[in-house]
């Protein structure tokens, strides 16, 4: 289970937006990284760690989340450095789906009409078993597919590469 505030995006968010261009090539450091998060998509988060500031656990967000066509890694591991333990959203680019998976960044496909029953702000309940996403504030329950077993695995060693190392040093299959 998970309890935290939520940030709701206003409209489409662009993986270009959450790191913008010109920190595209610099090292792939939650830390670092979550001090740009989100700059390029509201004026609030223009200043360093300003997004971080804000202490959100969760994003609500509605159509094809980080989308954009590139696959910067920076941005799964921005917002995981900024406190972000899960992304509600109706769909997600597949580039960006797939680095969260690598890192054990739940991104969660939710009910088509969660961003407009949140506000940011709002204190959130996750339970990731079974599902369900009750907001806490508004008396409100949505539900998504459960997270996958493989995907909390990843999750709870730390990403893709701690899971399969922890595997090979057990002599454990990686299914």
């Amino acid at each position: 289970m998970i309890k935290g505030t939520c940030w709701v995006a206003d409209d489409y968010v662009m993986a270009y937006d959450i790191i913008t261009s010109e920190h595209w090539t610099s090292a792939i450091d939650p830390d670092e990284n979550s001090k740009i998060v989100m700059s390029g998509v509201k004026e609030e988060f223009k200043n360093e760690g300003a997004f971080k500031a804000k202490g959100f656990t969760f994003i609500v967000a509605n159509h094809n989340f980080a989308g954009g066509g590139k696959s910067i890694e920076h941005v799964i591991t921005g917002l995981m450095g900024a406190g972000i333990k899960a992304v509600f959203a109706t769909s997600f680019a597949r580039l960006q789906f797939r680095n969260a998976i690598n890192y054990g960044l739940p991104f969660i496909t939710s009910d088509d009409d969660m961003h407009l029953g949140c506000k940011t702000g709002d204190e959130l309940e996750y339970d990731a078993d079974q599902g369900i996403i009750r907001n806490i504030t508004q008396g409100t329950t949505f539900t998504s597919v459960p997270v996958a077993p493989f995907v909390s695995q990843v999750a709870a060693s730390g990403g893709l590469m701690n899971f399969v190392r922890e595997k090979i040093a057990k002599g454990e299959p990686i299914e």
